[in-house]
């Protein structure tokens, strides 16, 4: 009777379009109960079910089981978290609506910020490498103006490596796969001396593409990519000193990106150059012209003698030093210093169809335009903090002050190739070396009212700075199709070169109620402010517009939450509302009269939604989850370009989002529960491309499973998995250019065997 009702209310859940993060813990398969899972976002370890705030956390097993191996497989698996990707260079993160798109010069910060290791990840581009060897993720939802490093204004995304243990052990999985998967990955663990442990962990990747590149015959979307992370914990025994040092290095490198024009279903009636040409090569090429076969141009830029293949290169390692000390008996130090560099190559061809296309035909108006990063970073960052520790007192605090820097050299490189237009033909550079300065100091203080009842009162003074020297650099004019042309590639208008900077601060204070009757229920109130600095324009198209500064945005939170565990810890059932309001939204938009990116403030734009998360183990061989997300954002009040976009919905986000899934494990003869098999489904509401609300992504659904054996009594399994099952085309980024859509597009159906062995 109890399975029958806790199925009632899943099933309740799902029709009213609550959906599900990925699990927030393991279940213990050796009970009946749902695993409590520690979190750090406010710098405490504390469980996640008495952490007041809008927070998810995977863990690492879970992670695998759903092979989560990149942030766009995290978002495809949990609600209020969206993904899209303009280039390989600018993954854009969504979480309740906030999201930057397309910002990725120099000096851009992101509005959703990842971390790793507790260290802020400033370059959005720069985190590509595959997850592995985790311990859990966090996701945290809303403003987060005080504890969590970097000031976040939408958001954070924080990956926990599995730190080294004193206890031996190891692990080794491969895996193979459609599209020629072969993956590995694994890890040793152990003491090395006294008070000293080591871990070595290590992922390879290698796969044939998802598309294909017919003009030159190559894949695209492929991979082929290295990873490994060492580290040394020094912890000795019956102390209070903790030191740990993280060394990761991750390189990888693809044949680039598919982009396919389509037909849009919503903008109004004009050319169709792209669709038009590809109507015209089918009908000339045996079996025609799929979705999946795309012409991408190779640029030859002016001084080369060969064409550059499209493609994707990155090169990353970072250094993170965490100290924890006991300065007292009640006061505790803690340091995290980190650093880190990068170095990544991206070529894409914007169109994916040029005149240049090997057919010899070319409809009006079709032009082509490759693009070309090229970006160097080191990053340097440093945190401190002191930290109360005394679990009797009523009161508790947290000081700590935060420094970071980053020096970006970004060398960007455009070619274009057009019929008609004389702005799309041509070769422009520009050469940016972009500095950017982030200090601030922050304060958190609880106050225990009652047994029940606490108070806490927090705030964070930011101050960013940001500054460079950017040259924009006509290299040619004019092309095969249009020699004497004069005019400079857009959206160069002329040669220029000019240092830009600007200073932003900001006090970002939080205030938390929170009231804990029980062990088992927690609820919440909580208001709160972000703030991320302003940046300037890369790629600008003249002097004026590189030393323009866009202004900082800030966004205020009013948040209830409230969180519950009932029978004995077999349900467990979390859920938000919420309210922001917020200012200066950074927004960049493709401007039609120059064809070039710009770069504005939307003055306001209101958010409010509800978010909820569902947990069941109602017998040891079940396991259930549903959750979901309704996020209702609209711009204030925004005119760019002559457009008025008051009024309508934000851009890339969907309002409705759900996901519900079941792990069953069963016993295999005498095996006993050797046998697991887990379905997991993930739905996203239709949302629009941009502020105009003119071009729009449908609804879709995602389906993922996979069935384990486990041996009994010997340290090996072997899976079988599947992800989109259904071979579910949805899209991650489009560029509308006159009637159509420049399209990414996520990844088809992938499946393979796993085999894992322990020691």
């Amino acid at each position: 009777m109890r399975l029958q009702h806790t199925a009632s209310v899943i099933a309740l859940m799902t029709g009213m379009g609550f959906a599900a993060p990925a699990l927030a813990a393991d279940a213990d398969t050796s009970g009946t109960q749902l695993e409590e899972l520690i979190v750090t976002a406010q710098k405490r370890e504390e469980n996640v079910q008495t952490a007041p705030l809008a927070i998810t956390a995977v863990t690492g097993a879970t992670l695998a089981k759903d092979r989560v191996l990149t942030l766009q497989d995290l978002a495809n698996t949990m609600t209020g978290i969206s993904f899209t990707a303009n280039s390989p260079q600018s993954f854009e993160i969504n979480i309740r609506g906030v999201v930057n798109t397309r910002l990725s010069s120099p000096t851009a910060d992101q509005s959703v910020s990842t971390f790793m290791d507790d260290v802020y990840v400033s370059r959005a581009g720069n985190l590509n490498s595959a997850f592995y060897d985790i311990s859990r993720v966090e996701v945290v939802r809303g403003p987060q103006g005080v504890l969590l490093g970097k000031n976040v204004a939408g958001g954070a995304v924080n990956i926990v490596s599995n730190a080294p243990s004193f206890d031996s052990s190891g692990k080794v999985t491969v895996t193979l796969g459609n599209y020629d998967l072969r993956q590995t990955n694994g890890y040793v663990t152990g003491k090395i001396a006294d008070g000293l442990a080591a871990r070595l962990s290590f992922q390879t990747i290698n796969h044939d593409g998802y598309y294909k590149d017919i003009l030159h015959n190559v894949d695209l979307e492929n991979l082929d990519s290295t990873q490994a992370r060492a580290q040394l914990l020094y912890q000795p025994e019956g102390g209070d000193l903790r030191a740990q040092l993280i060394v990761d290095y991750a390189k990888d490198s693809n044949d680039g990106i598919h982009r396919v024009g389509l037909k849009s279903k919503t903008l109004p009636a004009s050319f169709t150059p792209w669709s038009g040409t590809r109507a015209l090569i089918a009908a000339l090429r045996p079996g025609g012209l799929d979705r999946d076969e795309s012409l991408p141009i190779w640029p030859l830029f002016k001084g080369d003698k060969a064409p550059t293949p499209q493609g994707a290169r990155h090169e990353t390692y970072s250094i993170i030093a965490k100290v924890d000390k006991d300065l007292t008996e009640n006061i505790r130090f803690s340091s995290v210093t980190g650093y880190r560099h990068n170095h990544s190559f991206t070529l894409y061809d914007q169109t994916g169809l040029g005149p240049a296309n090997g057919y010899n035909v070319a409809a009006p108006l079709l032009f082509a335009e490759p693009v070309n990063f090229i970006e160097g970073m080191n990053q340097v960052s440093q945190e401190v903090r002191l930290a109360s520790t005394n679990t009797e007192s009523r009161f508790d605090w947290i000081v700590g002050a935060y420094y970071q820097k980053s020096n970006v050299h970004q060398y960007n490189r455009y070619w274009g190739e057009s019929t008609v237009l004389p702005t799309l033909s041509g070769e422009s550079h520009w050469d940016d070396h972009g500095h950017n300065r982030d200090l601030a100091a922050f304060a958190q203080v609880g106050f225990k009212i009652t047994e029940d009842l606490k108070l806490e009162v927090g705030a964070r003074y930011t101050k960013d700075k940001k500054y460079g020297f950017q040259r924009g650099i006509i290299v040619a004019t004019g092309d095969r199709l249009n020699p004497n042309d004069t005019a400079p590639l857009t959206p160069l208008t002329a040669n220029f070169a000019t240092a830009y900077g600007d200073s932003w601060k900001e006090l970002t204070p939080q205030a938390t109620l929170r009231w804990t009757p029980n062990d088992a229920n927690m609820a919440y109130v909580t208001v709160s402010k972000g703030f991320k600095g302003g940046g300037f324009q890369n790629s600008a198209s003249n002097a004026f517009a590189a030393q323009t500064p866009y202004d900082p945005e800030t966004v205020t939170n009013y948040e209830a939450g409230y969180k519950t565990e009932l029978l004995d810890r077999r349900v467990r059932w979390n859920t938000a509302v919420f309210y922001m309001k917020y200012k200066d939204l950074q927004v960049q938009q493709t401007l039609a009269s120059c064809l070039c990116n710009v770069i504005s403030n939307a003055p306001g734009a209101t958010i409010k939604g509800l978010e909820t998360d569902l947990q069941v183990a109602p017998t040891p061989w079940l396991r259930a989850w549903a959750s979901g997300s309704y996020v209702h954002a609209e711009y204030d009040r925004f005119v760019f370009a002559g457009v008025d976009n008051s009024g309508n919905r934000m851009q890339r986000t969907p309002r409705w989002q759900g996901a519900v899934g079941a792990e069953v494990t069963t016993s295999v003869g005498s095996w006993e529960d050797a046998l697991s098999a887990r379905l997991a489904y993930r739905y996203q509401g239709r949302m629009p491309w941009a502020p105009e609300n003119t071009t729009w992504e449908d609804s879709f659904g995602v389906l993922d499973g996979r069935v384990t054996l486990t041996l009994p009594d010997k340290p090996w399994s072997i899976s079988i998995y599947g992800k989109n099952l259904g071979n579910t085309v949805y899209r991650t980024n489009i560029i509308p250019f006159f009637q159509e859509e420049m399209s990414s597009f996520g990844n088809p159906r992938t499946y393979g065997v796993e085999l894992s062995a322990s020691f």
